[in-house]
């Protein structure tokens, strides 16, 4: 059983490292990710300059590009073969509600999708979504539902088209109350700019933001992680909606 994992943090992530060693004890694992840090760069792939890949460890590979160019690049040059499951993170911060759409972590199980391998990607919730404790990341506890998780992916298989977006709750293992099955909510970011001035004088932008915590159904992804609980999402690379196909041939050519 082949694993592939990669994230969109660099490849010295804590919580890749992590991720990778648990996932030993159901395969082999080969690690495959940014040289640095990648984050917010959805499906973004690189065209413009040449990819360069460098073997760190055994199985383990650093490329110069975006999570989906180490995709690829797995699949279609370092492994021998198409893996038997990809696995994106542990990513350092919640991807929940809009956060798929810019996301490295999910964009990287996306094309993994893409490319017909069961795929899921797993984040562990930040201090700006609770700060219990705020100081540390359990990535051990992270790890091992991802190992449960990938058990059964592999066990049970995913439909043709559909992964899994994993948000674990930043707390020991025990503490966590169990796993659910839930909706992708439309939670954001309210962002907020700030304008400064370098030392020449001439202007620049730091965009960021805290998170919105409002919901608007009691199952969505976010609803579930409040509660302690990991929250599994299962999403669709079709992005048709089809409520309105019937709507829109009436009107289209009004």
């Amino acid at each position: 059983m082949n694993i592939l994992v990669t994230n969109d943090d660099g490849i010295n992530s804590e919580g890749l490292k992590t991720l990778a060693d648990t996932l030993k004890e159901i395969g082999d694992v080969y690690v495959v990710a940014p040289d640095r840090q990648r984050s917010a760069v959805g499906l973004s792939v690189t065209l413009e300059h040449p990819l360069r890949i460098r073997n760190v460890g055994e199985k383990t590979y650093s490329v110069d590009g975006m999570p989906a160019d180490c995709v690829t690049l797995a699949v279609h040059n370092i492994l021998d073969s198409s893996p038997d499951l990809l696995v994106s993170g542990i990513n350092d911060g919640q991807n929940l509600g809009y956060d798929i759409y810019h996301s490295g972590t999910v964009g990287a199980a996306i094309l993994g999708t893409m490319f017909g391998i069961p795929s899921m990607a797993v984040s562990i919730a930040n201090k700006q979504f609770d700060d219990t404790y705020e100081d540390v990341f359990w990535y051990g506890s992270a790890a091992q539902i991802a190992l449960k998780i990938a058990r059964n992916v592999l066990k049970y298989k995913l439909p043709i088209g559909t992964y899994l977006n994993v948000n674990v709750p930043n707390v020991p293992l025990p503490e966590i109350e169990g796993i659910e099955i839930s909706r992708h909510g439309s939670v954001t970011y309210d962002i907020e700019i700030q304008h400064r001035l370098d030392p020449r004088g001439r202007k620049y932008y730091w965009v960021g933001g805290e998170f919105r915590r409002e919901s608007e159904h009691s199952e969505t992804d976010l609803d579930i992680l409040r509660q302690r609980k990991v929250s599994v999402t299962p999403l669709r690379l079709d992005l048709t909606d089809y409520s309105v196909i019937d709507e829109l041939s009436h009107w289209i050519n009004d």
